[in-house]
């Protein structure tokens, strides 16, 4: 992984940041995008902007092989165990059911393939990931404010009320122990043994935010997985994408347009 010394407030002729500008300002509108009241959005594909998406994605594909005609690596490559033993943290936020198959995946690596695992995440998970037999390390947050957020704003985007309410400020300060108590727990001791710890490699949900920045920091390897779909695909849509299309068009193109509307909303978010 490449690292840069090039500082965050200058650009790389050594001049200011080109300015900012707003962009897609009418993405919403022209793609007809809508929020329903149970945290989904409505994608119309059919409308101008969608079309015109459908057509540059059906280029794309025309000159793209299909991913069926690569033969599965489980088929060509064997599972070998590898040598090296890795200092493994797993990075993840979120609720006990973000927790759980990362802890299965930690037993995995550390009984199977004898890597020392680390599962840092909320303090409340504690005892659940040492009776596991893998190390915990507290990286702050509380995954039932978390979920009460949520709740309160089941859409991309916050509501008013969440706003006035203090919400954006609470969940900013939040989201700031986070990313300190990710980084924290590439390096720091174990709280309870005092033992030594540095990480060689990190695993981790998209929600931890600090992933790539711990891993550029090191100069180690990092592998984001989630337990939901994330990845743009042609074969399913987005999850939170309720999409509506017209038999001339493509499902698969379809499917591959909602992940970047729902990315689009999120970041208006």
């Amino acid at each position: 992984m490449e690292t840069s010394n090039t500082g965050y407030g200058t650009h790389e002729d050594g001049g200011p940041p080109p300015a900012y500008e707003s962009i897609g300002s009418n993405t919403s509108d022209a793609l007809r995008v809508g929020m329903r009241n149970d945290g989904r959005m409505d994608v119309n594909v059919d409308e101008a902007l969608g079309r015109r998406l459908t057509r540059l994605v059906q280029t794309h594909d025309d000159t793209t092989p299909s991913h069926h005609a690569a033969p599965s690596i489980r088929e060509t490559t064997p599972i070998i165990t590898c040598p090296a033993k890795l200092n493994v943290v797993i990075q993840v936020v979120g609720s006990r059911g973000d927790v759980q198959p990362f802890v299965a995946l930690g037993c995995e690596l550390q009984q199977q393939h004898g890597h020392r695992v680390r599962i840092a995440t909320h303090a409340v998970f504690e005892d659940f990931v040492r009776r596991a037999g893998l190390e915990f390390y507290p990286i702050g947050g509380d995954p039932a404010d978390l979920m009460a957020y949520i709740v309160k704003n089941p859409g991309l985007i916050p509501s008013i009320a969440s706003v006035r309410a203090g919400d954006i400020g609470r969940k900013r300060r939040m989201l700031a122990e986070i990313l300190d108590g990710c980084w924290k727990s590439c390096h720091m001791r174990d709280e309870k043994t005092q033992q030594p710890f540095v990480a060689d490699a990190i695993i981790a949900n998209p929600p931890s935010f600090g992933h790539v920045h711990c891993a550029q920091a090191l100069g180690i390897p990092l592998h984001i997985m989630f337990t939901m779909p994330w990845t743009t695909t042609r074969a399913f849509a987005h999850p939170l994408a309720n999409l509506k299309y017209s038999s001339d068009t493509s499902p698969r193109i379809a499917n591959k347009i909602s992940y970047g509307a729902v990315e689009w909303m999120t970041w208006q978010g």
